[in-house]
């Protein structure tokens, strides 16, 4: 074969890969030690085909039904809310997170879930610290798959961001999409959101944001991304409904919660957080009447599930 018919060959393989449009493609898939810097999502201007980008991801139940909305943070870590997976804790066998973002060279882009990591103080149905960290066994696969920063900017109101999802919570107003969609809403104050539900107290990590008046145009999946700008500045926490958008939607401040997933993640990466071979549920030690230092490290509690044998 001679050399000008070696590049028609292969100029034709990479154009079949890549979607018909601009953005950014990937030359390979993600790895175990890809840095995230080198794999960030750069904003709605990179995108490539109809998508929202590659960071955007859903969980998939034991029977393949959807369970939660979540956001791709690392080669191994998926960010969602605690309480959307938390049913699911001790039925991860066959759970999976699932990429929305294909190109035509794509064979697979779902990944294994290992275990998940929830803040010690989570409780759940509560609204405080509304995040649970999901450990895959390896990288979802992709040529548009990435990562999105965690948020760097202080959430005030008025801010306009943007909320994902399909349609799960709604649909007593309509089907649920098979694509995800998405939809701009307005940040409130904390004064305005006890208001509107009545209640003298919010959650220190929590969020609020006005819902829109249209039902149809509602989205609220449990822990689907909110962004603002290229970054995760929440994610959909508990307490409201679509059916009732008179009521602001609840959402849990990333940049509250960043500690918990920075320090989740140092953990994991030092071998502080092990696979194990059964389900477990760390019960709560009661609190040491010690002086809390300034800088104490979070606790994480860790629910596992039995990896595969090699």
């Amino acid at each position: 074969m001679g050399l000008s018919n070696i590049w028609l060959l292969v100029s034709c393989l990479l154009w079949t890969c890549l979607p018909q449009s601009q953005g950014t493609v990937y030359p390979r898939d993600i790895l175990l030690k890809t840095p995230k810097f080198r794999r960030v999502w750069g904003g709605v201007q990179s995108n490539t085909g109809p998508n929202f980008g590659g960071w955007l991801l859903r969980i998939l139940n034991g029977d393949g039904n959807f369970a939660c909305g979540a956001a791709y943070y690392a080669p191994l870590l998926v960010i969602t809310s605690a309480n959307c997976i938390y049913p699911y804790r001790n039925s991860l066998e066959g759970a999976t997170v699932e990429g929305t973002a294909f190109s035509e060279c794509d064979r697979e882009n779902y990944a294994d879930i290992d275990s998940i990591q929830f803040p010690e103080k989570f409780v759940y149905q509560k609204l405080y610290m509304d995040v649970a960290v999901v450990r895959l066994r390896d990288p979802v696969r992709g040529r548009l798959t990435e990562f999105i920063r965690l948020c760097t900017v202080k959430v005030q109101p008025k801010m306009q961001m943007v909320v994902f999802g399909w349609g799960f919570d709604n649909t007593e107003v309509e089907i649920p999409s098979s694509d995800p969609r998405n939809v701009t809403v307005t940040i409130i104050s904390v004064k305005e959101c006890r208001q509107k539900f009545k209640s003298p107290k919010i959650a220190s990590t929590s969020v609020c944001a006005k819902q829109p008046k249209n039902p149809k145009q509602c989205l609220y999946d449990g822990g689907s991304p909110l962004i603002y700008e290229r970054e995760l500045c929440g994610v959909v926490s508990f307490g409201s409904h679509c059916i009732d958008t008179s009521k602001p939607g609840m959402y849990t401040n990333i940049r509250r919660v960043k500690r918990f997933i920075t320090e989740t993640e140092e953990a994991i990466n030092a071998g502080d957080v092990f696979r194990s071979t059964k389900v477990v549920q760390e019960k709560k030690k009661p609190p040491k009447k010690t002086i809390k230092p300034k800088s104490k490290p979070v606790k994480i509690r860790t629910v596992m599930v039995e990896p595969l044998v090699c």
